[in-house]
C-alpha cells in the first residue's frame, strides 16, 4: 500500500511541479527516474556534466530467482551523442553509449541454508532517449541494450552477458 502511495506522490509531483524541465541534452540537467537493466533494477539519478558527457548512479535490487535477496548498486559514465528530431521536432532523441561499474550482493536461502556472496560488476553498452515535449516536457523514456559481467565466490559462480533495459526519468532545472 505504501508504494501505491510513493508512485502517486512520485508521478503527481513530475506533471505538476513548478520546475521548469530542461532539455534531456543540456549541460548541467538533473533527472531523477526508475530504471530496469537486466539483471537490476531500482531508483536512477542522471546528470549531464555536459552536452556530451553525463553521469548515473542506479541504486535498487538484482533479479537472481527464487529464493534470493539481493542489492545492486552501479555508476556510470555516460557519452550522449547528438540529439536528433522525428516528425518536425515533435519527439527527440538522444543516443548514447555507456560504462559502467558497479556492486552487487545476493543471499541465497535454499532449504533453512542461507549462502551470500559479493562481487564488483563491469559493464558497456548503448540505448537511446526519448522525449516528447508535447507530452510532458522534461519526461523520457529509454531503452538500451549492453553486455555485463562479475564473478561472485565458489558458491554462485561468475556471471556475464546481455544485459537489456528500459527507463523513465524526470529532467529538472536547478
Amino acid at each position: 500500500m505504501k508504494t501505491n502511495y510513493l508512485f502517486t506522490l512520485l508521478f503527481s509531483f513530475m506533471f505538476f511541479a513548478n520546475v521548469q524541465a530542461q532539455v534531456m541534452a543540456e549541460p548541467g540537467a538533473a533527472a531523477v527516474g526508475l530504471v530496469s537493466s537486466y539483471p537490476a533494477y531500482g531508483v536512477s539519478l542522471k546528470y549531464n556534466i555536459t552536452e556530451t558527457h553525463g553521469a548515473q548512479v542506479i541504486a535498487g535490487f538484482g533479479a537472481y530467482g527464487f529464493g534470493s535477496a539481493s542489492f545492486a548498486a552501479s555508476g556510470r559514465y555516460i557519452y550522449n551523442f547528438d540529439v536528433g528530431g522525428i516528425s518536425d521536432d515533435e519527439i527527440f532523441y538522444k543516443p548514447y553509449a555507456y560504462a559502467q561499474l558497479g556492486y552487487f550482493s545476493v543471499r541465497d536461502d535454499f532449504f533453512g541454508i542461507s549462502q551470500s556472496s559479493n562481487t564488483v560488476s563491469f559493464g558497456l553498452g548503448g540505448g537511446v532517449e526519448l522525449e516528447i515535449p508535447e507530452f510532458v516536457e522534461g519526461f523520457t523514456f529509454s531503452a538500451e541494450l549492453g553486455y555485463v559481467g562479475g564473478r561472485f565466490n565458489s558458491v554462485f559462480g561468475s556471471f556475464a552477458g546481455l544485459s537489456y533495459g528500459a527507463g523513465i526519468h524526470y529532467y529538472f532545472d536547478f
